[in-house]
């Protein structure tokens, strides 16, 4: 029994993105900056990372995916060249519905730091308050030179 040659390896490796491609499987994007994720790829096929860069029989059928599916360079999938209305209002919808998705999210962010910062500054007030009150028994009793006793701390 021998051990696999390297061709061997990549010519199974070729085979394995074949069948993934062939069964429907779409190029995965990333969401950070909508590039093509390899390494989800990676773990979708079974294909180690690397080939995807140093094999050129892979690399040539990935390029030739990405052309198939519609996937720019950048990632983004591109809009099938029709003049259908339908379609394209479909994609306005799509991006304008996660445009509010985002704007949503920002603004969910938003007042949760605007309620942790009003708090803050509500617990900064009273300790001011308490300060100057302090600063003025402190006073008095430079002034007198008599011990002013603060209140019960309930009060």
């Amino acid at each position: 029994m021998s051990a696999k040659n390297g061709k061997q390896i990549g010519l199974e490796h070729l085979a394995t993105l074949d069948g993934y491609l062939s069964k429907g499987g779409q190029l995965p994007v990333s969401t950070k900056d909508g590039t093509l994720n390899l390494a989800e790829l990676a773990r979708a096929t079974g294909i180690p990372k690397s080939s995807f860069y140093q094999n050129p029989k892979v690399k040539e059928r990935l390029e030739a995916a990405r052309t198939a599916q519609r996937l720019s360079r950048q990632g983004e999938r591109q809009a099938p060249e029709s003049d259908d209305v339908s379609s394209t209002a479909a994609a306005k919808a799509s991006s304008a519905s996660g445009a509010t998705v985002l704007l949503e999210r920002r603004l969910h962010r938003l007042e949760q730091q605007n309620a942790a910062l009003v708090a803050e500054n509500y617990e900064l007030r009273r300790q001011l308050k308490e300060l100057r009150l302090q600063l003025g028994r402190e006073d008095m009793t430079i002034e007198t030179g008599r011990r002013v006793v603060p209140p019960p701390t309930g009060a």
